[in-house]
C-alpha cells in the first residue's frame, strides 16, 4: 500500500522554499528591529543576560525542587528503563551537563534578544496583530499561547529534521546513545538560533510580559527533561494527544525511520493530525546517530576535545551540504 504524502514531505522536497520563509524572512525582520533599536540596547541585553543565566542556575538546578525531580527520575531509571543496561549516572550524562552550560547561555544570551527584536519590530509595524487576544482573560491567552507555540515548535521540528544543512546543526541533539534527563540540552548554538527563527511568528501572540514568558517557557523544561529521561513510560491511548517518553524515544532512535516520526514537543496532536505519529511494540530502542563524535568510548583525558568536535562536526556538515548544493546547481 502506497503512503500517504505528509506536510514533511512537502518541505523535504522545497527546502530552499522553506529555508527563505522560515530563516531568510525572520532574520530580515531581525536585522531591521537591530537597527531600529540601536547599539546602545545590545550591551544593557548582554549584561542583563549574564545575571539573569546566573539566577536561573542557582533557582534551577541549585533548588530544592531539581535535587527531589532528580532523584525521582534516577529511582524511575531503574524502575522503569528503557535501556536496562545503560549506567545510571553515565558519560553521557556529564556531557550533556555540559551542554546545559552552553545551551543556556545561548538561550539567555542571543535567543531572548531575538525574542525582544520581534516583539519590537510587531508592535511598532503590526500593532493590530499584537493586539489581537489582549483582551481577553489571561487564562484563555496562555492557553492560546501554548497551543501556538507548541504547533510552532512542532513545525519547527519538522523543519530542521527535513532540511538538510539545519539537520545537521539538530543531529547533535539526536547524536546521544545514553539518554537522559540532561539530553533535552544536548544542543547546538545554530539549531537553537535556528529553533527561535522557524518559531518566529508565534511572538506576535506572546502578550504577556517578556521576561514572564522567557522564564515560564524555561521552566517547562522539567517536562522535557522527563521525556529524555532513560525510562520506559507510557500513556496508552493517551499517547496521541500528549507526549510520553516511550513516545519520545522512539524519535530519537538510531533508525531513520523512527526518527522522522513523532516530532511533538508536549502534544502528538499534530503527529496525529499530520500523519507521523508512530508507535512500535519493541521496548529497547537504540538511540543516536551513525557517524556523529561520541562520548561512550575512549579515555576520559580526551573529552574536551570530543566536547569540542561534537560542535564543530555540524558546521563542517553543514558546510558540505551547501557546497554540494551548489555544486549540482551549477552544473544544471
Amino acid at each position: 500500500m502506497t503512503r500517504r504524502a505528509t506536510l514533511q514531505d512537502w518541505i523535504a522536497a522545497h527546502p530552499g522554499a522553506v529555508s527563505l520563509a522560515t530563516l531568510a524572512v525572520p532574520f530580515a525582520i531581525l536585522v531591521i528591529s537591530a537597527l531600529e533599536t540601536g547599539p546602545s540596547a545590545f550591551s544593557s541585553h548582554f549584561a542583563t543576560g549574564i545575571k539573569g543565566f546566573l539566577n536561573y542556575v542557582d533557582a534551577f538546578f541549585i533548588s530544592a525542587s531539581f535535587i527531589v525531580f532528580f532523584a525521582v527520575i534516577l529511582i524511575l531509571e531503574r524502575l522503569r528503563p528503557a535501556d536496562p543496561d545503560q549506567a545510571l549516572l553515565s558519560r553521557g550524562l556529564l556531557f550533556d551537563t555540559g551542554f546545559a552550560v552552553v545551551s543556556l547561555l545561548v538561550h539567555f544570551l542571543f535567543v531572548s534578544l531575538f525574542a525582544l527584536l520581534f516583539l519590537s519590530f510587531f508592535q511598532r509595524h503590526l500593532p493590530p496583530l499584537s493586539g489581537l487576544i489582549g483582551h481577553w482573560p489571561n487564562w484563555l491567552r496562555v492557553v492560546v499561547v501554548f497551543v501556538a507555540v507548541d504547533f510552532a515548535g512542532w513545525l519547527s521540528h519538522v523543519i530542521r529534521h527535513k532540511v538538510p544543512a539545519l539537520w545537521h546543526f539538530h543531529a547533535l541533539h539526536h547524536s546521544q546513545n545514553a539518554m537522559n534527563l540532561m539530553t533535552e540540552f544536548r544542543l547546538h548554538p545554530c539549531d537553537l538560533l535556528a529553533r527561535t527563527l522557524t518559531m518566529s511568528f508565534v511572538f506576535v501572540l506572546v502578550l504577556v510580559p517578556i521576561e514572564q514568558a522567557f522564564v515560564f517557557v524555561l521552566l517547562q523544561k522539567y517536562y522535557l527533561m522527563f521525556l529524555h529521561a532513560n525510562v520506559d513510560i507510557g500513556y496508552g491511548p493517551l499517547d496521541r494527544v500528549f507526549v510520553s517518553p516511550r513516545v519520545h524515544r522512539l524519535h530519537h532512535a538510531m533508525r531513520s525511520d523512527l526518527h522522522d516520526q513523532n516530532y511533538g514537543v508536549y502534544l502528538s496532536i499534530w503527529d496525529t493530525i499530520f500523519g507521523t505519529f508512530r508507535q512500535v511494540p519493541d521496548r529497547v530502542i537504540e538511540t543516536g546517530v551513525e557517524g556523529f563524535p561520541s562520548e561512550p568510548t575512549g579515555a576520559w583525558v580526551q573529552m574536551p576535545l570530543t566536547f569540542l568536535r561534537q560542535f564543530a562536526f555540524p558546521v563542517t556538515q553543514a558546510a558540505q551540504t551547501l557546497r554540494d548544493a551548489f555544486t549540482v546547481r551549477e552544473r544544471t
